[in-house]
């Protein structure tokens, strides 16, 4: 399993739900954010005062492995602009989960090795 972290601009997070619905992406958690990235937030004139951090939505997501591609290749359709800000992915392995209401382990690597 993998998790994919997504930080996103606001604006876009529709569009981004819109592209997990349509690839049959059946869950993830998105709340709001505030961050800055190589940017370092809003700066109005040079050198002025201005914006440290800038509202942003975090998706995350948890697929199985042959689904993790598809599901970057989503988020990055429906976010790029080319433009800096458009923001970044993060794909990490998950290795335990748990279902709460049983306690029973969900989900767990076992190494082949």
């Amino acid at each position: 399993m993998r998790e994919i972290i997504a930080i996103i601009r606001r604006k876009r997070a529709a569009a981004t739900k819109a592209e997990l619905s349509r690839i049959g992406g059946k869950g993830y958690t998105a709340f709001p954010v505030l961050g800055r990235g190589r940017q370092r937030g809003l700066r109005h004139g040079q050198g002025g005062e201005g914006l440290m951090f800038l509202p942003k939505v975090l998706f995350n997501v948890i697929v199985g492995d042959e689904e993790a591609q598809e599901m970057v290749e989503a988020i990055i359709r429906a976010n790029q602009t080319g433009e800096f800000g458009d923001g970044k992915i993060f794909v990490i392995e998950v290795a335990e989960s748990y279902r709460i209401s049983t306690g029973e382990q969900a989900y767990k690597v076992t190494s082949d090795k």
